[in-house]
């Protein structure tokens, strides 16, 4: 259900292709672009603003929320009408591609949840400085290759300490058959990364 539900809102210009590089950039490209929403904070939805929305903290998902497999609810209020929101933090793919935002963890969720359901081998990429992504296996290069749905970013795993200045440590991939440490490709340098894990 879920693949039929996930396939439903993949363009079909993007699911036809039949390269899969060229497959996988399309979607990469769309799912930033037209597709998935970056969420620091929900808007109000009575003012329409976030602008005036500030976090209170958080709680247990509701009966509701569960049924997302919400892990937690961040609580917001707005200060210009003193609405109080909820913000579930969705893992379910199927709640996720209805929501159609949050922050990486529902971006790589529900990226990697239509990665598959096009058929494709994929591994959820765990940073434990703060930040996750998907790996798709490419056959025609026999190797796995980052992508990450919030940058559109393809195949570029050094960005995070080249580019953002992270100071990784461990990262682990997640796939349905096991679990990979795949640090190596992701850092500049072994010495520095065994220095931080100290």
């Amino acid at each position: 259900m879920t693949q039929a539900i996930a396939l439903s809102v993949i363009p079909e210009n993007i699911a036809s292709k039949s390269d899969q590089v060229e497959q996988l950039k399309a979607l990469l490209h769309w799912f930033k672009t037209d597709y998935f929403t970056w969420t620091d904070k929900p808007k109000c939805p009575r003012c329409d603003s976030d602008a005036e929305v500030e976090n209170t903290g958080s709680a247990k998902p509701n009966a509701l929320e569960k049924e997302g497999d919400a892990g937690v609810t961040e609580l917001y209020r707005c200060k210009t009408c003193s609405t109080d929101i909820r913000f579930p933090r969705y893992n379910n793919v199927q709640t996720l591609i209805m929501e159609r935002n949050g922050r990486c963890g529902e971006w790589a969720n529900c990226f990697t949840g239509l990665c598959r359901a096009l058929g494709h081998d994929t591994r959820f990429i765990l940073d434990f400085t703060d930040h996750i992504w998907t790996e798709v296996y490419i056959k025609k290069e026999q190797r796995w290759v980052h992508m990450d749905p919030c940058e559109n970013a393809y195949d570029s795993p050094k960005m995070y300490e080249q580019g953002w200045g992270k100071k990784l440590t461990y990262i682990l991939a997640f796939s349905v058959d096991e679990v990979v440490d795949v640090t190596d490709r992701y850092i500049l340098s072994k010495i520095t990364n065994r220095m931080r894990r100290d």
